[in-house]
C-alpha cells in the first residue's frame, strides 16, 4: 500500500516537472511511508527523486528506532543523525548526488530548512505540493474507511456516555476530563478536543470548556474528536439539561432538517457547494441565516480538518470514497447554540453514516 503511494506520488513529481518530493509533515510522512516524526527543532524529513526507486527517511539518531519499526516502504534508506550534526548539510547532499534541481515542498515546512538547503546546495527551485498530496489523500481506501470507522464507534461510545452526564452541577471541565478518559481506555490514540458548551457558552462555536457549571434549562453542545490507526472521528451533538423549550426544540428542528436535507443531496458528482446550500436553504428559510457562520463540513482522514470543504464557492464534485463532516448550526448570541454533526462516506449509493445515534434534544433518547 504505501510503495503504492510512493509510486503515485513519485510520478505526480514527473507530472510537474519537478525532481524530488521533500515531505516534512507528520501526516504525510506517515501516509507515504507509515512512519511518522514531527519535525521540530530537530529535523526529520522523507525525500523522493522522480528517477529512482529509493526513498530515504532522515532522522535525528533518538528516532531511528522508531522510523525503523514502522517504516513500511522496503526501498526506504533511513539515514540518521547525531545532535553534532547539520541534518540540512545531508539532505543537501542527497540532493546534490541525485543532481535535482526543483525540488516539490509542502507549505507548511518551516522556512529554517528551506533557508539552510538554499546556502548548502545553491540553485535550489521549491515548488509547493500540498495540493498534490491532499489530491491523493481526499479519496479512501477500504483500509482508511475501516480505520475512520473504528475513530467513529469510540467516538460514538464517548460521546453518548458524556450525554448520560449532562447533570446539572457538572463543569465543563469536569466533564471534559472524563470525555478524554474515557476515550483513551477505549483505544483512542489522541483526542485533540473535547469541546462541552453549556447556556450561552454554546453560541461559541470554538469555545473551550470553562469551569462553569450545568444547569436546568441549559443547551449543552457536545463536540468529540478522536483518533485510532491515525485517522480521525469528529462527532456533535446538542442535548438540554432539563425539558426543553419552545425555542429551543424549534432551533434544534431546524438545524436537524438542515443536516437532513444536506445529507440528502450526497451523491457522487454533486458539488460540495450545493451540499452545503442545501443545509444553508433550511436556515435561511426559518429566518436564521445569519447565525449559521460557518461552513457546513470539511474533510476527515490522518488530520481532523482536511479537504474537501463543504462549503459556498467549492465546485469540487465529490466522489466515491471521500470523508467529511456534515454539521450545520445554529448559534444565538448570549442565549445558545445548536449543532448537529455526522461523519459520512460518498458511496455509491449515496453515502454511508459513520455516527449512526440518535439526534435529539432529550438525553434519556440516548
Amino acid at each position: 500500500m504505501h510503495a503504492e503511494r510512493v509510486k503515485r506520488f513519485r510520478q505526480s513529481l514527473t507530472d510537474l516537472g519537478l525532481d524530488a518530493g521533500l515531505i516534512c509533515s507528520d501526516t504525510n510522512m506517515f501516509y507515504l511511508s507509515g512512519y511518522s516524526g514531527i519535525s521540530l527543532e530537530r529535523l526529520i524529513a522523507l525525500i523522493t527523486f522522480s528517477h529512482e526507486e529509493r526513498t530515504y527517511l532522515i532522522t535525528p539518531k533518538l528516532e531511528k528506532g522508531r522510523a525503523e519499526e514502522n517504516c513500511k516502504l522496503e526501498s526506504a534508506e533511513i539515514i540518521s543523525y547525531d545532535d553534532s550534526e547539520d541534518p540540512t548539510k545531508l539532505l543537501a547532499s542527497l540532493i546534490e548526488k541525485n543532481r535535482a534541481t526543483k525540488i516539490g515542498v509542502e507549505e507548511t515546512i518551516q522556512y529554517k530548512y528551506v533557508n539552510a538547503l538554499s546556502k548548502h546546495a545553491p540553485g535550489i527551485l521549491f515548488k509547493p505540493i500540498t495540493e498534490v498530496l491532499y489530491s491523493m489523500r481526499v479519496v479512501k481506501s477500504q483500509a482508511e474507511i475501516d480505520m475512520l470507522k473504528r475513530a467513529a464507534e469510540i467516538n460514538i461510545q464517548v460521546l453518548v456516555e458524556a450525554i448520560h452526564s449532562v447533570k446539572r452541577g457538572v463543569s465543563e471541565r469536569r466533564l471534559m476530563r472524563q470525555i478524554e478518559d474515557k476515550a483513551f481506555d477505549l483505544g483512542a490514540e489522541d483526542v485533540p478536543f473535547a469541546l462541552v458548551q453549556s447556556g450561552r457558552n454554546s453560541a461559541l462555536p470554538h469555545q473551550e470548556p470553562t469551569d462553569k457549571v450545568i444547569e436546568d434549562g441549559d443547551m449543552v453542545v457536545l463536540d468529540i474528536g478522536v483518533r485510532y490507526g491515525g485517522y480521525y472521528s469528529d462527532l456533535t451533538r446538542t442535548v438540554v439539561c432539563g425539558a426543553p423549550s419552545p425555542l429551543q426544540t424549534h432551533i434544534h428542528n431546524v438545524v436537524l432538517e438542515a443536516q437532513q436535507k444536506a445529507l440528502n443531496s450526497i451523491k457522487i458528482g454533486v458539488r460540495a457547494e450545493l451540499i452545503d446550500a442545501a443545509a444553508r436553504g433550511v436556515i435561511a428559510g426559518a429566518g436564521f441565516g445569519e447565525y449559521f457562520i460557518h461552513r457546513t463540513g470539511h474533510g476527515l482522514g490522518l488530520e481532523v480538518h482536511e479537504p474537501p470543504y463543504i462549503r459556498a464557492g467549492n465546485a469540487e464534485a465529490v466522489r466515491e470514497g471521500m470523508v467529511f463532516t456534515v454539521e450545520p448550526g445554529i448559534y444565538l448570541p448570549e442565549k445558545f447554540g445548536a449543532r448537529i454533526e455526522d461523519n459520512i462516506v460518498v458511496t455509491q449509493e449515496g453515502y454511508m453514516n459513520l455516527a449512526l445515534l440518535p439526534k435529539s434534544l432529550n438525553i434519556e433518547d440516548y
